[in-house]
């Protein structure tokens, strides 16, 4: 069921999405102890409400997944990106300390150039709304640099987590200082 769900989310289409959510709430409310389909749930349920444009509840159910996978921390999922990109978009800055500690994580073990992009990039916003404009260059010129690898730097799947798509929001934002 998770993964049909997350097929039907992936087309975008709104009587789709309809079914995806309907899914998640069947497995979620049917299997509630099952910690394994949770987190990744919760994320599917943030990307449906996304597409929808309801940011607010997007936001809370990619919270949730984040606050779960701090409890369970071996599974994980993309949520805290999601969720920290989401905070910065909507200028929630009650969410900016939990953005930055999120990002810092993530960028820790990230090999991807695209979740480095995405990570710094979060991570710049805050920075420059906090007005610390050392941290802010420093983030925006990391941000710059992981959106132009064109490698992974994994041996098989070179291009495997490269930027292929720049976000212009995330570009317009970094570039207006």
């Amino acid at each position: 069921m998770k993964i049909q769900a997350i097929e039907l989310e992936a087309t975008g289409k709104p009587e789709l999405l309809i079914v995806a959510e309907q899914l998640l709430n069947q497995l979620l409310s049917g299997y509630p102890n099952d910690n394994f389909i949770k987190s990744s749930s919760f994320h599917t349920l943030g990307n449906i409400y996304k597409l929808r444009n309801d940011l607010e509840t997007a936001l809370k159910y990619y919270k949730e997944a984040v606050d779960f996978e701090k409890i369970w921390p071996n599974i994980k999922t993309q949520a805290d990106i999601d969720f920290s990109d989401l905070v910065v978009k909507m200028n929630k800055p009650e969410y900016f300390d939990l953005a930055e500690e999120l990002m810092h994580k993530r960028l820790e073990k990230s090999l991807f150039p695209l979740e480095k992009y995405r990570g710094y990039s979060i991570l710049a916003i805050i920075s420059q709304s906090r007005g610390d404009n050392t941290n802010f260059e420093r983030f925006k010129k990391l941000a710059e640099e992981n959106a132009s690898k064109e490698t992974s730097g994994l041996r098989y799947h070179k291009d495997l987590g490269t930027v292929k798509k720049r976000d212009s929001w995330l570009d317009r934002i970094l570039k207006k200082k």
